[in-house]
């Protein structure tokens, strides 16, 4: 598949977060299947450099000097189905 690695994909900080970032497609880093404390099932989620969103997000760079990774979470239903796709052929499942 030929995916547009430009693509803004919709990210939250947990799966059931409110907030929402946009983060282009190529820098999400270490996409994987992982479900959360209370999640019905394995969701999808990556790591994103917290300079590389747009939007908001939660997360404190008071803490913990910039840029650091964020994990976030993609929804299937927030994401177009090419992209999805893509997004599942680079996951890998985290025990």
């Amino acid at each position: 598949m030929n995916t547009d690695e430009g693509l803004l994909v919709p990210v939250r900080c947990a799966w059931n977060a409110w907030q929402t970032a946009e983060v282009r497609l190529a820098d999400l880093q270490s996409v994987h299947w992982f479900q959360p404390p209370g999640a019905p099932r394995p969701l999808m989620h990556a790591y994103v450099d917290c300079t590389k969103t747009h939007g908001q997000i939660a997360h404190d760079c008071r803490t913990t000097a910039a840029p650091h990774r964020l994990l976030v979470c993609v929804l299937k239903r927030h994401v177009a189905p090419p992209t999805y796709d893509e997004l599942v052929r680079l996951a890998v499942s985290v025990a």
